[in-house]
C-alpha cells in the first residue's frame, strides 16, 4: 500500500488471482470500480517514508532484489524507532506511577524481551504501534492529572486517533483511555469546570485523525461508514473475482458461538495468552495479593486494563479468525495484555528483589522461562508449524504450538531430533529473522546479530538477577 502511493501504481495487480476465497491480497472494490487493499492505512502511512528511503538506496545496492531491500530499510528506519519509543514510552508512563528509575527501566527492558512485544517487534502485525500510541494515550492523560497540566489532555487525545488510524478495533483502545482519564481526573478533583475542560480538550485532540479515518475510507470505499474489513466480507459473495472458489457459511465471519472465541483466547493450547506470555498470570496473582498496596491511579489502570482485554475477548469471540490466523498468539489480544503487563512487571521485578530463597528462586525462573519463549517465538517465521493458516475446527486450537515451535528449532539444529523433522523441513529450513533473510552475506548477519541479541539478554538478565 504504502510503496503504491507514492509511485502512483495499483494497490492490487489488475491480473492478480486469488488463492482462496478471502485471500486478502485481491483487496475489495472500491470507487470507480478500483481495487483497494481492505487493510487500516495507519500502518502504511508510518510506513511511507522507510518505502521511499528503501527505493533510493536500492539504486546502490542492485545485488539485492528490490522489494526484500525496502523492508529491511522500513525495518530499520521506521519500525526499529517505533519499538524504541513504545518501550521509552512504557519507562514514562511507569515514572508517572512513581516506580523509582531503576525498577522503571528494569521493567521497559523486561516487558521488551520477555512479552510478545518481542516477537511483533519482528513481526510488525500493527501491535507494537497500538501499544505505542496506546501507552502515550495513558501516560498523557496522567500526566495531565498529575501535573496539572491540561494540555496534555489534546495530547492523549491526538495518540488515540493514531491508534484509530491503525486499527479500526482501537475503538476500545479509545474507550478505555477516555475512561481512565474521565475516572482520575474525578479522583483528583471534584470541579465539574475542570472535568468538562478536560474532557473537552482530549475530543479535541481525538477528532482530527479519527475524522481523517473516515474521510480515507470514504476516498476509498465511497462512504465515511465503511471499512476495508467489512466491505471485504459485503463482497465476498458479489465480487466475481472469487467465482468458483468454495462458498463460505451464510453468516461468515461470524461461525462460533461465544466459547470458542473466549475460552480459546484464555486456555487451548493453540493461543493461550497464559501460554504466549508466561508472566501474565502470575504477574496477575501479585498484583491481586498487593491490591491494597497499589496506587489508587494503579488500581484504576488495571480496571480499565481488564476491561479493555474483556471487551477484545468478547468482541472477536465469534469470529472465525479470533485467533489471529496464523500470527504468534492471539494478535488481536496480546496489546491489551502488554497494557496490563506494564504496571504489574514492575511490581513483580519489585517483589523480586525484596524477596530471597524459593520464592526468589521461582520468580527469577518465570522471568527465564518468558524470556525464552520469546527467543523461540522469532527464530522460524510465524507459520512454520501451522500449515493451514485458518482453524477450521476447535479442535485445531488444541495443538500446543509452542511444543511444536520447540521441536522445529531441534530440526534446524539437527534433522535427526524427532520423526517430525522431514515432514516439517520445508517450513523450518531457514533463520526468519531479518536481515538474515538474505542468501548473501547471511552467516555473518547471523554471527553479528546473535552476539548482539545474546549480549543484551545477559547483560539484562544478571541486572535484574543482581
Amino acid at each position: 500500500m504504502a510503496h503504491a502511493w507514492w509511485t502512483g501504481t495499483e494497490e492490487v495487480a489488475p491480473n492478480y488471482q486469488p488463492k482462496l476465497r478471502g485471500d486478502l491480497d485481491a483487496g475489495v472494490i472500491g470507487v470507480g470500480g478500483k481495487r483497494y487493499l481492505a487493510y487500516d492505512v495507519g500502518q502504511s502511512m508510518l510506513m511511507l517514508p522507510g518505502d521511499w528511503l528503501g527505493t533510493q538506496l536500492h539504486r546502490w545496492f542492485p545485488q539485492f532484489k528490490q522489494i526484500d531491500f525496502r523492508a529491511l530499510i522500513v525495518n530499520f528506519a521506521i519500525f526499529v524507532p517505533l519499538n524504541v519509543a513504545a518501550v521509552v514510552s512504557c519507562f514514562w508512563l511507569l515514572r508517572l506511577f512513581e516506580f523509582n528509575e531503576r525498577i522503571a527501566g528494569l521493567t521497559s527492558i523486561i516487558l521488551l524481551l520477555s512479552t510478545t512485544v518481542f516477537h511483533y517487534a519482528q513481526v510488525h502485525q500493527q501491535n507494537n504501534q497500538l501499544l505505542l500510541f496506546v501507552t502515550l494515550g495513558y501516560a498523557t492523560a496522567l500526566a495531565c492529572v498529575l501535573q496539572g497540566r491540561p494540555r496534555f489532555a489534546i495530547l492523549s487525545g491526538l495518540a488515540l486517533g493514531a491508534a484509530m488510524l491503525l486499527r479500526a478495533s482501537s475503538i476500545i483502545h479509545v474507550l478505555t483511555v477516555f475512561v481512565f482519564l474521565v475516572g482520575c481526573i474525578v479522583y483528583q478533583s471534584r470541579d465539574k469546570f475542570k472535568v468538562f475542560q478536560v474532557v473537552g480538550l482530549w475530543i479535541v485532540g481525538f477528532l482530527p485523525l479519527a475524522l481523517l479515518a473516515r474521510i480515507l475510507d470514504y476516498i476509498r470505499y465511497g462512504s465515511f461508514w465503511t471499512s476495508g474489513q467489512s466491505l471485504s466480507v459485503k463482497q465476498l459473495t458479489t465480487d466475481p473475482i472469487w467465482s468458483g472458489f468454495p462458498e463460505f457459511p451464510a453468516n461468515y465471519p461470524w461461525i462460533h458461538p461465544p466459547q470458542v472465541g473466549i475460552l480459546g483466547v484464555l486456555f487451548s493450547p493453540a493461543k493461550s495468552i497464559f501460554i504466549y506470555d508466561p508472566l501474565l498470570l502470575p504477574c496477575l496473582v501479585l498484583g491481586i495479593v498487593f491490591w491494597q498496596k497499589l496506587s489508587p491511579y494503579i488500581q484504576w489502570y488495571l480496571i480499565s486494563g481488564i476491561f479493555n482485554l474483556g471487551l477484545h475477548i468478547l468482541l472477536t469471540s465469534r469470529l472465525d479468525f479470533w485467533h489471529g490466523d496464523s500470527a504468534w498468539g492471539a494478535r488481536y489480544h496480546v496489546t491489551s495484555v502488554h497494557l496490563l503487563l506494564i504496571p504489574l512487571i514492575a511490581v513483580f521485578i519489585q517483589r523480586m528483589l525484596l524477596v530471597r530463597g524459593l520464592t526468589q528462586l521461582l520468580m527469577r525462573g518465570f522471568l527465564i522461562l518468558a524470556i525464552m519463549v520469546q527467543m523461540t517465538s522469532v527464530i522460524l517465521r510465524p507459520s512454520a508449524e501451522t500449515g493451514i493458516i485458518y482453524f477450521p475446527t476447535p479442535q485445531n486450537h488444541m495443538n500446543f504450538r509452542l511444543g511444536d515451535r520447540v521441536v522445529n528449532i531441534g530440526c534446524l539444529i539437527n534433522s535427526s531430533f524427532s520423526d517430525r523433522c522431514v515432514n516439517k523441513r520445508d517450513n523450518i529450513n531457514r533463520v526468519s529473522l531479518p536481515p538474515m533473510r538474505f542468501q548473501k552475506s547471511r552467516n555473518l548477519a547471523f554471527l553479528v546479530w546473535g552476539l548482539a541479541l545474546i549480549g543484551i539478554v545477559f547483560t539484562t538478565v544478571r541486572f535484574c538477577l543482581a
